[in-house]
C-alpha cells in the first residue's frame, strides 16, 4: 500500500531579499547605532563578537550565532560592548508573504525577538551562510533562494521560544511601559520626571546606562515610528504628526527626514510598502 500526499501553498508574488556578509578580522571600536526601523523584517546573525541588540524597551546580549528578528517599524539598534571583531549579517526581507513570514512577525513590539538556535542548528545555520556567500558571489540566483528559504527554515524552528531580555532596573521598566503607552501624550521629558519621582539627571543615567540613548531621542523615535504607521495607513502629514505627538509639523517633517532621509510625504507616496 502506497501513501499519497498532496500541498498547495498562497502563490508567492514577489521574494525579495537583500543581505550583506560582514567578515573583516579588524576590531572594531566600541560604538553604539542611533535606533532606526524598517518597513521589511531584519534578521540579524552575530558570528563572532561583543554586542548587544535594543529593540523597543528590551536588550539583548548576543551569543555567537544568535539572530535578532525586528519586524517593520519595529525600533532597534546594534550595540557593540567592547573593542572586538565584528563578524555577522544581515538580512532584509519583503515581508509581503504571510505564509512564508507569519511566524517571524507573531511577536509583539520588543517581545522574543532574540533566537538563539541550538548548537547543532547552528553549525548548518554556519555553513548555509558559507554556501550563500559563495552563491552570491556567483551570482546563482537559484541557488541563492534555496539557501535563504533553508536558513528560514531552521530559524523558524526557534522563533517561538520565549527570549529573555537584560534585567533593567524597575524604575526603568516602569518609565519604559508609561512611554511605550503614552508618548503621544507626552509633552515634555519634565513629565515623566514629575510623573515617577524621578530627578532629571538620574532619568537620563539611566537610559544611556542601559538603552544607550537619550530620553530625548528614546521618545522621538517611539513617536517617529508610529507617524510612519500612521503614513502607511493612509493618514495626511498632518494628521501623523499631531497623532503621533509632534507639535511642530515642520519640526517633525526635519527629524523624519533627517532618520530616514526622505520626506513624510514622499515615505507615504512611495509604492515600497
Amino acid at each position: 500500500m502506497s501513501n499519497e500526499y498532496n500541498f498547495k501553498i498562497p502563490t508567492i508574488t514577489n521574494y525579495e531579499v537583500n543581505y550583506y556578509f560582514s567578515d573583516t578580522e579588524t576590531l572594531c571600536p566600541a560604538r553604539i547605532y542611533p535606533f532606526h526601523m524598517h518597513d521589511s523584517i531584519e534578521i540579524y546573525i552575530l558570528l563572532e563578537g561583543d554586542v548587544s541588540f535594543a529593540v523597543e524597551s528590551s536588550l539583548y546580549k548576543l551569543s555567537a550565532g544568535d539572530a535578532i528578528i525586528t519586524k517593520p517599524n519595529e525600533m532597534h539598534n546594534c550595540i557593540l560592548n567592547s573593542d572586538s571583531l565584528h563578524k555577522h549579517l544581515c538580512f532584509w526581507f519583503d515581508c509581503g508573504s504571510g505564509f512564508l513570514f507569519g511566524d517571524f512577525l507573531s511577536h509583539d513590539f520588543g517581545k522574543n525577538n532574540l533566537v538563539s538556535p541550538d548548537a547543532e542548528s547552528k553549525k548548518t545555520l554556519s555553513n548555509l551562510y558559507e554556501e550563500l556567500k559563495g552563491a552570491s558571489d556567483a551570482g546563482d540566483t537559484h541557488r541563492q533562494f534555496y539557501i535563504t528559504l533553508q536558513i528560514l527554515y531552521i530559524l523558524r524552528k526557534f522563533v517561538s521560544g520565549e527570549s529573555s531580555p537584560q534585567i533593567l532596573p524597575d524604575s526603568l521598566t516602569a518609565i519604559l511601559r508609561d512611554i511605550d503607552e503614552n508618548f503621544s501624550e507626552i509633552k515634555r521629558i519634565e513629565d515623566i520626571v514629575s510623573k515617577h519621582f524621578i530627578s532629571r539627571s538620574t532619568l537620563n543615567r539611566l537610559f544611556r546606562e542601559y538603552l544607550h540613548t537619550t530620553p530625548k531621542k528614546y521618545l522621538e523615535s517611539k513617536r517617529l515610528a508610529y507617524s510612519r504607521m500612521l503614513l502607511r495607513e493612509g493618514k495626511s502629514v498632518l494628521d501623523a504628526c499631531m497623532e503621533a505627538g509632534f507639535s511642530d509639523c515642520s519640526n517633525y517633517i526635519r527629524l523624519f527626514r533627517k532618520h530616514f532621509d526622505i520626506t513624510p510625504k514622499q515615505y507615504k507616496d512611495s509604492k515600497k510598502f
